[in-house]
């Protein structure tokens, strides 16, 4: 029997590949390069995903310097034409608090829940409609931001000629496009959140984990894919609307995972980044607690799956990625703080503890909300841990949510079961109270705070149009 001949080696059988191919070898190869040297850079640059390739366009509205002032106001009692109303109400706040806000926010369901779209002209539950709400900021000298809600997300995956989506969203922005002056749009708001239906998963039982039960089958990829399809017909029709996605601050529930990345549309549909971020003691503060100075700071660079007994903050750093990296100006869209909704307190406590959780100081390290997030170098009233001018200067914006409302609320004292409030008091306003029956108790001073950390040029109470040159910035 004939010994076997010895199988070639792969080395031999590559060099008779290479001879026979060579053009094509060189391809490979050249190929297997770029792959291995992209791998070794990302391993090494854990962000090098997110840098934007060649230089970043100027944002449309930017501000060279400084934030926008604003504020989102309850307008759910108002109905129809409502604009003498409307302009009474953004009047009324900005005498309130000493400044003409730059600044309004509104929400509009679309479609709404039971899947009608609304008009520019025409809101499908009868609520105000875009163009009323948008002329009476124009008539107070402030740019509206809409804010578009999907209560049936799942319809804005039917995006072709002749869909009820497409037909809708495309008259919506022709509308816009007709209004021809600059208008913000906030496509499904707080998308990383567990209580919304165009988030991957609402919190049905309270128990602030997912379970596989509460999952509404509308995945991050699917939430992109409708942002995308929206802002296509506001690129076409509406060239002064300005774009601006807008996660929560928070994400809880569920494995250790991306808090905001998997839901990013991309930054050709992205011309602002908004961030909805509160502060109400999470973890159940006692009456006798005090508020850190760094709270603000701390949402901007950490998330809430962060563990803190490690050395290494293992959080995806929201400000680092979309102001630092992406150049993307910041908005802050929603912002508040309150205790009014703590019923295990006296009136007593909750009405001191609201007070102190907006406004209250106790030293340079531990001080309210409100000196949180205005607070600045311009401000001589006092000291803090991470000023808004000098270390965020690219949020651009700020707006507090003038708001009352009840809701379920879950907190969490350390080691013991989660406390449900149901259908709770949460007063962000100034000048709020504890329960709806109960007067503002320390109103006086917190509209007096606010002037004061306001009332200096950083905060603009007009919208430039101007933009500033573009940033040269390249993917390595």
């Amino acid at each position: 029997m004939p010994e076997p001949r010895p199988k070639p080696s792969r080395l031999r059988g590559a060099l008779a590949f290479m001879k026979r191919h060579p053009v094509l070898s060189l391809l490979l190869f050249t190929a297997s390069v770029g792959i291995a040297l992209s791998l070794h850079a990302q391993n090494r640059d854990p962000l090098a995903g997110d840098r934007p390739i060649g230089p970043v366009k100027p944002a449309p509205l930017e501000p060279t310097q400084g934030a926008y002032l604003g504020a989102a106001l309850d307008t759910s009692g108002l109905r129809g034409d409502a604009f003498a109303a409307l302009v009474a109400q953004m009047s009324d706040y900005n005498r309130l608090t000493g400044r003409k806000q730059a600044l309004y926010l509104h929400f509009l369901q679309f479609p709404n829940e039971k899947g009608a779209f609304s008009s520019w002209d025409h809101d499908a539950n009868g609520w105000v409609s875009a163009q009323t709400f948008s002329a009476a900021c124009e008539r107070v000298g402030a740019t509206p931001i809409l804010t578009l809600e999907p209560m049936q997300p799942r319809t804005l995956l039917d995006f072709r000629p002749g869909s009820a989506a497409f037909e809708a969203t495309k008259a919506f922005a022709q509308g816009a496009g007709k209004w021809n002056r600059p208008v913000f749009i906030r496509f499904g708001h707080e998308m990383n959140g567990s209580w919304y239906p165009w988030g991957e998963w609402i919190d049905k039982n309270e128990n602030q984990v997912f379970d596989p039960e509460e999952a509404t089958n509308f995945s991050g990829a699917n939430y992109i894919t409708a942002y995308r399809n929206v802002a296509s017909m506001f690129r076409l029709y509406a060239p002064k609307a300005v774009l601006m996605w807008c996660p929560n601050s928070g994400l809880v529930g569920g494995e250790r995972r991306d808090p905001f990345r998997r839901w990013y549309p991309g930054d050709d549909v992205v011309d602002w980044v908004g961030l909805d971020v509160y502060e109400r003691g999470f973890f159940l503060p006692k009456p006798d607690a005090h508020l850190w100075g760094g709270q603000f700071a701390y949402n901007l660079t950490h998330d809430a799956a962060d563990v803190e007994s490690t050395p290494e903050n293992e959080s995806v750093g929201f400000y680092n990625i979309y102001a630092n990296v992406k150049k993307k100006p910041i908005m802050i869209c929603e912002t508040g703080a309150t205790q009014s909704f703590r019923t295990d307190l006296t009136l007593a406590q909750r009405a001191q503890m609201t007070r102190n959780w907006k406004i209250g100081y106790w030293n340079d390290n531990e001080y309210g909300w409100m000196q949180n997030v205005y607070g600045t170098t311009k401000y001589a009233g006092q000291k803090f841990l991470h000023p808004l001018d000098t270390e965020f200067p690219m949020v651009k914006g700020v707006l507090w949510f003038q708001i009352a409302k009840h809701e379920d609320v879950s907190g969490r004292t350390p080691g013991q079961p989660i406390a449900r409030f149901k259908d709770a008091w949460l007063d962000y306003r100034i000048g709020g109270s504890v329960s709806p029956d109960a007067p503002g108790l320390n109103g006086r001073q917190e509209i007096d705070v606010y002037r004061a950390l306001t009332g200096n040029s950083y905060f603009l109470s007009d919208v430039q149009p101007k933009t500033k040159s573009p940033v040269a910035t390249t993917r390595h």
